[in-house]
């Protein structure tokens, strides 16, 4: 088994796809679960894991840490997690993401992901929510639904 250190450290792309054990009827089996419950719930509460959304490198950071503790699985495993934590208890981080994945994870369209990226290279990053809201031909309705869906940083 490799040490989840190469897997942080090698390249890898992440599906946005973690739950956990906790009552299946309410939580429908996804791709990533079963790693989850295997590698995090021994130890935690589904609800502790997720209490906090993070962007995919704060989940990886926090899988790197539970490594570091002795958590353990195969890298296939430990990226199903972050992937599963990602996709749902994740955060995108406006700064860093592309049109499509701004697009895919927010619900914007193809026009407004574009104006955010199109605006961000303009003028630099995104300091806060009200500078983002204030990109031209974005709907700051659907911005603001989705508020604790955007990080600014990590």
């Amino acid at each position: 088994m490799r040490t989840f250190r190469s897997f942080v450290t090698g390249v890898f792309l992440i599906t946005p796809a973690v739950a956990g054990r906790q009552e299946k009827a309410a939580q429908p089996e996804k791709k990533g679960q079963a790693s989850v419950e295997k590698i995090c719930a021994g130890c935690h509460e589904v609800d502790t894991i997720t209490a906090e959304r993070r962007t995919q490198i704060g989940w990886q950071q926090s899988v790197a840490d539970m490594v570091s503790r002795g958590a353990e699985g195969t890298d296939q495993e430990m990226a199903q997690v972050v992937a599963y934590l990602t996709k749902n208890y994740g955060k995108i981080n406006v700064n860093t993401a592309t049109a499509e994945q701004l697009q895919e994870f927010l619900g914007l369209t193809g026009k407004e992901a574009q104006g955010i990226t199109a605006y961000r290279d303009r003028n630099g990053t995104f300091k806060d929510f009200d500078q983002l809201k204030a990109v031209p031909d974005v709907d700051a309705r659907k911005l603001q639904e989705k508020r604790a869906l955007i990080a600014f940083s990590l």
